[in-house]
């Protein structure tokens, strides 16, 4: 006997719709079981940091026990600007962006630890200018830069040959990609945004911020400051030159 497919069809839209329907508005955090690591974020050089931006390269390193069989290294980045004018009020502007580094296995130790690196020549930028071209009125502002780092699987991103992209959003959804078209304007103008995430264990991940304080009038103006990470590894601060930008 010659079933007809459209009854179980059916039934299946009404399921993906009583599902989408019932689904919470907000998805929370969810810790995942997977192999432990860590996360090292060394500096490569020192910081340069003038009274218009900051410029710090970073390159990092995974450790684990075991082989992690994770394709990438992802990033949560999550940034507040805010501006203070002469007469007392502030602004803050926002922005936040999921990127992922290509990890390879570089060398297992003599104690079995497995060692993974990002691609040979790709860093992590971590930058701001303009700060000179900021209204008159504008009499200090401060950069927040929260990073959230861990392994994970990322397929279908549009990845550069040294192994960087940018994802829509991470694999839960708490954090999603919204930044200007200025903001690392070189792969936004070659690249697509897409791809998705899997197997994240963003439990495990690492935690650092990058503090950035300019007061136009100020004797120790300007302030950087990269903190030494918390969770699952450890940041190396990078020392810091200062540059006179005019």
């Amino acid at each position: 006997m010659k079933f007809s497919p459209l009854p179980l069809l059916h039934l299946a839209l009404i399921a993906l719709l009583v599902a989408a329907c019932s689904a919470p508005q907000t998805v929370e955090r969810q810790g995942r079981s997977t192999p432990p690591y860590e996360v090292l974020v060394h500096a490569l050089g020192p910081a340069r940091v003038s009274d218009d931006g900051f410029d710090a390269r970073f390159e990092f390193e995974v450790v684990s026990p075991l082989d992690l069989q994770r394709n990438s290294l992802v990033q949560e980045l999550k940034q507040t600007i805010t501006f203070e004018y002469e007469d007392g009020s502030a602004r803050e502007r926002h922005l936040t962006l999921v990127e992922a580094f290509r990890l390879r296995l570089e060398y297992i130790d003599a104690a079995r630890q497995y060692h993974y690196r990002i691609y040979v020549g790709q860093s992590d930028r971590h930058s701001m200018r303009g700060m000179n071209d900021l209204a008159d009125d504008v009499v200090a502002v401060r950069i927040d830069r929260h990073v959230f780092a861990y392994v994970a699987n990322v397929m279908g991103a549009d990845f550069t040959e040294a192994g960087f992209a940018h994802l829509p959003r991470n694999e839960d959804g708490t954090v999603v990609s919204e930044i200007p078209e200025k903001f690392n304007s070189n792969y936004q103008s070659k690249h697509d945004t897409r791809g998705w995430i899997a197997n994240s264990g963003d439990s495990l991940g690492l935690t650092y911020r990058i503090k950035y304080r300019l007061v136009r009038t100020g004797v120790d103006s300007p302030h950087f400051e990269v903190d030494r990470g918390g969770g699952y590894g450890v940041v190396e601060a990078p020392a810091v030159v200062w540059m006179p930008s005019r």
